[in-house]
């Protein structure tokens, strides 16, 4: 059925779109997820993040990098795609075979279409859920034991403490030969002087969800500093709570709330979201329309004649999105205005590149007359 529907060109012409868009979302992805990795195992190191968070955050950093990638690939693919046709003079070759240009959006939409169904389903329903896994994986990291987080053989700030474990298991749940100093300030100015010390230590939760570092086989030496008379108390477990970070609780939620939530709701900040997630589809098709009248070039120019440009273009238009969605969130104009102007302005783009590579209205009427003469 597929072979009966569409010529060999339209196969051609789909299997070059698709592998050129693929091949790019590739490498912008791998760019893109190669720095965050490099960052969040340098946070890891530091102590800043526990080690097994680090693939768990670069998974979901990549989903949501994906679906920003998504209209940028698909724009400079199918670009890349056509200046290659122009450079190897094999547009020229359809032309004279009585291939117009506009013919050649049928294999483009065989991509452009699925691409854009997909992102929209990935932006209005998967992408909600994968915020609100980043939020929980932060808040677990942040309310979880501080255990996690440190490095052994340094010592580390802890809360209002310094700690300093000798050796830590390979998942980082126990720590042995630790000592842990803190200073407590009394009345009178009376300065006391706190420290632990433990032959292993590691994370314990309770029943109320409350965070603790139970030390074990431990010695505790409380005095004040300069005197002889510490107290010093021997035990075989002893807990130290951890409290949670309050500014965990302050995530934002806009990008983890439902799209029927959003549609049915009148604030402000809701309907700029849902803005969002609609625009970046719709910007996806019309930057691909785009690309097709865009890409023209002669094989002495080269297929990257027009990269520049195209970049330059790409950047206006998601500026001009984040503008839009700025404006709605302070009640500057309606959502349907901003839906109206910006790719307003897309569609009218097209139409200009369209009557450029026609020659202009007036060449554009002619071959209309003379084709209804033959």
């Amino acid at each position: 059925m597929f072979k009966r529907s569409f010529s060999i060109i339209d196969r051609y012409v789909f299997k070059e779109l698709l592998l050129t868009w693929l091949a790019v979302a590739m490498v912008l992805l791998l760019i893109l997820l190669s720095a965050v990795l490099a960052r969040l195992l340098g946070d890891a190191a530091a102590g800043k993040i526990p080690n097994d968070a680090v693939w768990q955050l670069l998974m979901i950093t990549g989903m949501q990098y994906l679906v920003l990638l998504v209209p940028l690939s698909l724009y400079l693919g199918v670009l890349l795609s056509f200046s290659r046709l122009y450079k190897d003079n094999e547009m020229a070759a359809m032309g004279a075979c009585g291939i117009s240009m506009a013919s050649l959006y049928r294999p483009l939409l065989m991509v452009v279409i699925p691409t854009t169904a997909a992102l929209l389903y990935l932006t209005l329903l998967v992408m909600p859920w994968v915020s609100q896994q980043a939020e929980l994986l932060k808040i677990d990291i942040e309310s979880r034991s501080q255990l996690t987080g440190l490095s052994a053989g340094r010592f580390n700030e802890f809360g209002e403490s310094t700690i300093f474990p000798q050796r830590q298991s390979d998942d980082g749940e126990y720590m042995y030969n630790v000592f842990l100093h803190k200073d407590i300030v009394k009345e009178q100015n009376k300065l006391t002087e706190n420290i632990e010390s433990a032959d292993a230590t590691r994370r314990y939760k309770d029943e109320q969800g409350r965070h603790f570092i139970l030390f074990e086989r431990g010695r505790s030496y409380e005095g004040e500093p300069g005197h002889v008379d510490f107290k010093i108390t021997r035990y075989e477990k002893k807990g130290i709570y951890v409290p949670d970070n309050k500014s965990t609780r302050q995530v934002s939620r806009k990008g983890s709330i439902e799209v029927r939530e959003l549609w049915a709701s009148n604030r402000t900040d809701y309907q700029a979201e849902l803005y969002r997630r609609i625009s970046l589809p719709i910007a996806a098709f019309l930057l691909a329309i785009l690309a097709l009248p865009l890409s023209y070039t002669t094989p002495r120019k080269g297929r990257y004649s027009k990269l520049g440009l195209a970049i330059l273009i790409y950047l206006v238009y998601s500026n001009l999105l984040g503008v839009s969605e700025t404006w709605i969130e302070k009640q500057q104009i309606d959502v349907w205005l901003g839906f109206l102007w910006v790719h307003g302005l897309a569609a009218l783009l097209i139409v200009y590149w369209w009557l450029k590579r026609a020659g202009g209205i007036k060449q554009l009427m002619l071959k209309k007359k003379v084709a209804r003469h033959v």
